[in-house]
């Protein structure tokens, strides 16, 4: 529905009822009662937040907080690939969608003024940040704008392009040689690839792509496949490959869309845990060398955000059909709600990576040892 349709609707009017059925109507996923698996993710949250004041107080070693940090991330996880799995269907559209497409456009106008508002504020000298911003007010309404939702024009693979784009042009202008620099230690090289294969796991799962739990149908039973399929996923039509292997077992798909999403959001998260690696590793060269540990963490918590059918799933565990709203919040194409969340993963997470970047901390000198930790002079 674009804008000047969902202002028709408006005028019409009109109220609808919400029917639903549940689709995993019991209380256990795979043997595993939904509560558990709730309380897993839980616990996760809470073992993250343990980790991460440890490394804030200094009180004990680094490494403890770390490896605490790291157990609460792995416990989430799994959790949330649990719940994912967790899916009320609703069977109708209820009529309140239909402003959808209004509010999202409006979002996006206040998403393009404020990227201008702060800018010329506070960072007047780069307009580039007023270029990002208004990139990704772009990528917020594009579904509204165009006729069937643009999934066939050429601009929306052009604006999918350019946002990338965009983040690596920040990088390379405000970051400079430090960011690159960085990974050129050992410690904080390792601490990106793990934390960009465990974001790729978890995003992958949580929003859908892939499932352990496929709904089987008479004729797939027994049967693994791997066929072309098309994704209208982010913004447009992707190629895609649908995939079912019985013996593990494992289903879903890989379009060039969702690796898109994974190559931007797990970059952006997995350059700012190389930083905060590299801050670690200077042992509190500076006053607060793990500041940025907060902003990871939040920013990450912004980014799950982008992945609806976690949030959804959780919803549903909890409030069962109550929870339908959140299914039409997060999984209608025309709401701004993914586009918000994902606008400010981009923004938080890039933002964060730059100004860590510049940190005393994160200067790696020209003789380091294996770690990456500064080799003490004999």
């Amino acid at each position: 529905m674009t804008l000047g349709q969902a202002i028709a609707a408006a005028a019409v009017g009109g109220s609808g009822g919400l029917d639903t059925v549940v689709a995993h109507a019991g209380t256990t996923h795979a043997g595993t009662p939904h509560w558990l698996l709730g309380a897993v993710t839980i616990l996760g949250i809470a073992a993250g937040a343990g980790g991460l004041q440890v490394l804030r107080d200094g009180t004990r070693s680094d490494r403890f907080g770390a490896g605490v940090l790291s157990v609460g991330a792995v416990l989430v996880i799994a959790g949330t690939i649990g719940l994912v799995e967790i899916q009320i269907a609703p069977e109708a559209t209820p009529d309140w969608t239909r402003l959808f497409p209004v509010v999202n456009a409006a979002s996006a106008i206040v998403v393009a003024l404020g990227s201008l508002v702060v800018v010329r504020w506070k960072w007047p000298e780069r307009p580039r940040y007023v270029g990002l911003g208004l990139l990704l007010s772009a990528w917020i309404a594009y579904p509204t704008l165009l006729p069937q939702e643009g999934l066939t024009n050429p601009l929306g693979y052009l604006l999918a392009a350019a946002v990338p784009a965009a983040v690596i042009y920040v990088f390379h202008r405000d970051a400079g040689a430090a960011f690159p620099q960085v990974l050129t230690a050992r410690v904080p090289a390792l601490t990106a690839v793990v934390t960009f294969a465990l974001f790729g796991v978890f995003y992958l799962f949580s929003a859908g792509t892939l499932s352990v739990n496929p709904d089987l149908t008479a004729d797939m039973v027994g049967q693994g496949f791997v066929t072309p399929y098309r994704v209208a996923s982010p913004l447009v039509y992707w190629p895609a490959l649908e995939f079912y292997f019985p013996s593990i077992p494992l289903s879903g798909y890989v379009s060039l869309g969702s690796l898109l999403l994974v190559g931007i959001l797990g970059g952006l998260v997995a350059s700012n845990a190389a930083l905060a690696a590299r801050q670690l590793t200077t042992g509190g060269s500076v006053d607060s060398p793990r500041a940025v540990i907060g902003t990871i963490t939040t920013a990450g918590a912004t980014a799950c955000g982008c992945c609806a059918p976690a949030v959804y799933g959780a919803a549903g565990a909890v409030f069962g059909a109550a929870a339908t709203p959140v299914y039409w919040a997060f999984m209608d194409p025309s709401s701004p709600v993914g586009g918000l969340f994902f606008a400010a993963s981009v923004l938080i997470l890039t933002g964060s990576a730059v100004r860590a970047s510049h940190d005393p901390a994160c200067a790696v000198p020209r003789d380091l040892d294996a770690s990456g930790a500064v080799e003490q002079a004999a």
